[in-house]
């Protein structure tokens, strides 16, 4: 069994085993960047580019996770967890994961959409956990009086 998703640590030591070039600071904004940036050119031609967190502790939610493997890694969550134990790099091309909608309780979405704003893209990338958790924390936040 492997986790809902990596740390960021866990995401770099995949990006090495799989081949990807970590490119330098000046090439995506200078120094002061809080990200780190990678590329991967396939042997199709096409590039693949992604980026991590300088922390290493944190990582991306789930849904997050699930985007980073579709859209950017185009490897499945078995593909990312085998690189990760072996150190040898997916072969591809690889077989993408379809998208699995996240079911979002009705009074959460009331919540986000009508309260705090938020588009479909933004929750669609939300787990259930974290969606129920940023409602509890604006009904916890104190109110003006």
């Amino acid at each position: 069994m492997t986790p809902d998703a990596p740390t960021w640590g866990e995401m770099e030591k995949f990006l090495q085993a799989d081949g990807w070039t970590r490119l330098p600071p000046s090439s995506r904004g200078g120094s002061g960047q809080r990200h780190i940036f990678f590329e991967k050119l396939l042997d199709s031609g096409e590039l693949l580019q992604t980026y991590i967190s300088h922390s290493r502790r944190g990582g991306p939610s789930p849904g997050r996770f699930g985007v980073i493997l579709r859209e950017q890694l185009e490897v499945s969550r078995a593909q990312f967890w085998e690189a990760l134990s072996s150190g040898e790099p997916v072969g591809r091309p690889a077989a993408v994961e379809a998208e699995q909608p996240v079911e979002h309780e009705a009074w959460v979405i009331a919540v986000l959409v009508g309260e705090l704003h938020m588009t479909a893209e933004e929750i669609a990338v939300l787990n259930v956990q974290r969606a129920r958790q940023l409602v509890l924390d604006y009904w916890s936040r104190p109110t003006a009086p």
